[in-house]
């Protein structure tokens, strides 16, 4: 599974996002790899995807949700559906 949160330096809440979705990845041995829009390979992921605001994490390249989220709500994202 491939896990991006897009991330922008003057964004307030960004930081509390990186820290639930560094432990919800962590909880599901995964690695995150947060993008930051400002950056090259950032852009190129808010203008695939057509992303509006951050934070916004991608999961397999889709997006599946934008601004912050619980700890709980982020590994419900991330446990397989059955």
């Amino acid at each position: 599974m491939k896990l991006q949160l897009l991330v922008s330096q003057w964004c307030p809440t960004c930081p509390a996002a990186q820290k639930v979705w560094a432990e919800a990845a962590e909880h599901q041995g995964l690695t995150l790899e947060v993008l930051d829009i400002g950056k090259a390979e950032g852009r190129r992921v808010v203008v695939d995807l057509g992303v509006r605001t951050v934070p916004a994490i991608v999961i397999d390249g889709t997006l599946r949700a934008v601004g912050t989220c619980t700890l709980g709500d982020a590994l419900a994202m991330l446990t397989p559906q059955a």
